[in-house]
């Protein structure tokens, strides 16, 4: 694992970035591309590769905060419906909340965080914890079925496929977990289907823009904890 330079410290990258954010946003309203406009601003700003991944991240042209805050539900609003889970996306962003690194509450309304140079497969391997969280809240909020989605592509998903089984059975959460070579494709598919009226726990923003309604899980544990996100506005 990297060790952030001081300089990189929640306070003072904040204090970095609210100028920039602000620039963009106010450029976005213009109708021009995101990521030409965060280059060019970033660029002007000389910021780092990892403060212009943060922006990327956080900030979202106002056509996607719209319809995408129109899809999130509140974290009580799963009881008695059917629950499909982006595993990794979960799972690993609950894992940095329990690890302290900054959280980001995103124009969208979705919190992310950005630990962007670490490979899922080693996180993969350390996120006992963060399931027993997550698992916590699901068995509290009560939906009718959990559904766990894992990307086969990474290292030993099938492995935590059947760990996530057999903690479902020991807890009483009706439900499965799965691998897949096209999770991102089955998130939007299964998640689209008017019929199914499936809930899509992610912050994915391509799976948001796909399906019918989100629930975001690190934002209703956040608020259980008293955790404040980091916001640059």
């Amino acid at each position: 694992m990297q060790e952030r330079s001081p300089v990189f410290s929640e306070p003072a990258l904040k204090e970095r970035l609210l100028k920039p954010a602000r620039d963009i946003r106010s450029i976005l309203r213009w109708g021009y591309p995101k990521f030409a406009t965060i280059r060019f601003v970033a660029d002007h700003s000389q910021l780092s590769a990892e403060e212009r991944h943060i922006l990327t991240r956080v900030i979202m042209p106002p056509d996607k905060v719209v319809s995408r805050v129109r899809k999130k539900i509140a974290c009580n609003g799963i009881r008695d419906r059917d629950l499909l889970l982006d595993g990794y996306n979960v799972l690993l962003s609950v894992d940095s909340l329990l690890k302290n690194e900054p959280m980001w509450f995103c124009d969208d309304g979705y919190i992310r965080d950005t630990r962007y140079y670490f490979s899922k497969a080693k996180q993969a391997e350390d996120i006992g914890e963060a399931l027993d969280l997550v698992l916590e809240f699901i068995s509290e909020a009560r939906p009718k079925s959990l559904t766990f989605l894992l990307d086969a592509q990474i290292s030993r998903s099938g492995e935590l496929a059947g760990f996530i089984r057999r903690k479902l059975k020991e807890q009483g959460i009706p439900g499965g977990a799965y691998t897949s070579k096209t999770a991102d494709f089955d998130l939007k598919t299964e998640g689209g289907k008017l019929e199914k009226q499936l809930v899509v726990a992610t912050s994915d923003g391509i799976v948001i823009d796909s399906v019918l309604q989100v629930l975001d899980i690190p934002a209703c544990l956040m608020e259980k904890r008293g955790n404040e996100p980091v916001r640059l506005f």
